[in-house]
């Protein structure tokens, strides 16, 4: 208990500390805005979205407990309280009769973990899918091992229940590697099956009032467009995995220096990794079907960056199978512990200067570009263009004044509709909001930007995130570091273009 409470006071000190580190950003935008609305209103936002509305009602009801004056803190506490619960819950159940040095080793990976900092302190569902992903899993093992208590089964369903509330993927994922995990246990000759039909068919009757929405989300997602970064499908997943699995092992806040140590680090770490993994081969097929289902509705959904974020719920299996290998290594196990954790420690020092974080679209001060823009112009005569290509911009509205006339760039038909518009004779002042890496059928974006110059003489550019060493390397690398005419650099992640009338 001791142990435990040293690494909760630890997590409490590092997840709690300055929760306005980072600025607001698109999904927490939603969030915010969401929570906000009446419990009714709120079902019917996230039923038309893509999202189950267990979290967003939590969310709202603890929005209202009186722990700070800014919506966007109070949120990201509930993640970090969610966060805590699980670590209570993985030392309590998961760890209560593992080694002495498997515990330590996994609450030191664990509790210093930069991809669980990351998102356990951002105002979005991730840890608490990873609380009810983590109680769901070791109360389906408790079934496995005696399917005669009525109170694991009942804790399993309402943990998934409620995991399913909260995330469609993470609760699909974790209900299907259960019920492998019970098949199976059948094939071994254990008596289960009424916990297998039980059990589904309890969480079928408390998924109904959900399940058309459930339809209706798994169309969106056969639908759904990515983007793209290699242009072939293939080497597109194969991207997506490994940076899930450096998200998983080294964060996301990485100091140019740590790139090296990483690409070095990548092997031994796999290693270790697949050597805890086949200490339980019990667990092996289920978590791995667990993982696939989970990965394949991710990069269907998302691009490579926000691949660490969705599947979080697997962290706990990951570092527990990591720290595993470890134990069995020896001296060379505990060398490479020492290394990794070292690793981990410059991570989150890198995340609390904010800076080098990978998906460099977490630092975009969108508070900040509002007040410019707003300081700079009146909203009876601006306009303001946001290419939504490439450049989340529902922060920037959300903080912007009201009255300021917004249009969302997405296509030539969109760029032509917002010249034409121009033509109305009441706009003086256009502000042009984008991402220095032009996304657009063919660049109409920087063909727009290049006309405006020329026609609105009075102009001027405002660059914001310069990107770290660590960036451009990785641009380099990609072969993204130009524009496309090759003569400009990229050193900023997004660019504001000011334009005025001239008269």
């Amino acid at each position: 208990m001791r142990t435990l409470l040293v690494f909760v006071i630890l997590q409490c000190v590092l997840y709690g500390i300055d929760l306005k580190l980072l600025p607001m950003w698109g999904d927490e935008t939603f969030t915010v805005e969401t929570v906000a609305e009446t419990p009714a209103q709120i079902v019917d936002i996230v039923r038309d979205d893509i999202h189950p509305p267990l979290y967003f009602l939590v969310a709202h009801w603890w929005s209202r407990i009186p722990i700070g004056s800014v919506p966007l803190v109070r949120l990201r506490a509930l993640s970090v309280l969610f966060a805590l619960l699980t670590t209570v819950f993985i030392d309590l159940r998961w760890l209560l009769n593992t080694p002495p040095r498997l515990r330590n080793w996994f609450l030191l990976f664990w509790t210093f973990s930069p991809c669980l900092l990351l998102y356990c302190r951002m105002a979005r569902s991730y840890s608490m899918q990873l609380f009810f992903a983590t109680v769901a899993t070791w109360y389906v093992l408790r079934l496995t091992d005696d399917a005669a208590v009525w109170k694991n089964l009942a804790a399993f369903v309402a943990a998934l229940g409620m995991l399913l509330y909260t995330h469609y993927l993470a609760g699909i994922a974790i209900w299907a590697g259960a019920n492998l995990l019970l098949v199976l246990s059948l094939l071994r000759g254990r008596s289960v099956w009424k916990t297998f039909l039980m059990s589904n068919a309890l969480l079928a009757i408390l998924y109904l009032p959900w399940l058309v929405t459930l339809s209706g989300a798994l169309n969106q997602w056969r639908h759904s467009q990515v983007y793209c970064l290699t242009g072939n499908i293939w080497a597109e997943q194969v991207l997506k995995l490994c940076y899930w699995l450096y998200s998983f092992t080294f964060g996301e806040s990485i100091p140019v220096w740590l790139l090296p140590v990483t690409l070095v680090l990548a092997l031994p770490c796999l290693w270790l990794f697949v050597s805890g993994a086949l200490l339980r081969r019990e667990w092996l097929w289920p978590a791995l079907l667990a993982a696939a289902l989970a990965f394949l509705g991710a990069t269907g959904w998302v691009s490579y960056p926000f691949m660490g974020a969705r599947l979080l719920f697997l962290l706990p299996l990951f570092l527990l199978a990591l720290a595993a290998g470890l134990t069995t290594k020896g001296s060379a196990g505990t060398v490479l512990g020492v290394i990794l954790l070292a690793a981990n420690l410059a991570g989150l020092w890198s995340y609390y200067e904010a800076r080098d974080i990978l998906n460099a679209g977490y630092l975009v001060p969108n508070q900040r570009i509002a007040m410019e823009i707003a300081q700079r112009s009146r909203s009876e005569d601006t306009i303001v263009w946001i290419d939504t290509l490439s450049f989340d911009g529902s922060a920037l509205e959300y903080y912007l004044p009201k009255g300021y006339r917004i249009r969302w760039l997405t296509s030539p038909e969109t760029v032509a509709a917002a010249r034409a518009e121009l033509n109305a004779g009441d706009i003086r002042h256009v502000w042009f909001v984008h991402s220095s890496h032009d996304l657009s059928p063919g660049h109409v974006f920087e063909e727009l930007g290049a006309q405006m110059a020329q026609t609105w003489s009075d102009h001027a550019v405002y660059s914001y995130v310069p990107f770290s060493p660590v960036h451009l390397e990785i641009l380099r690398v990609l072969e993204l570091l130009r524009h496309r005419d090759g003569n400009r650099p990229r050193l900023y992640l997004c660019e504001v273009w000011e334009y005025r009338r001239p008269h």
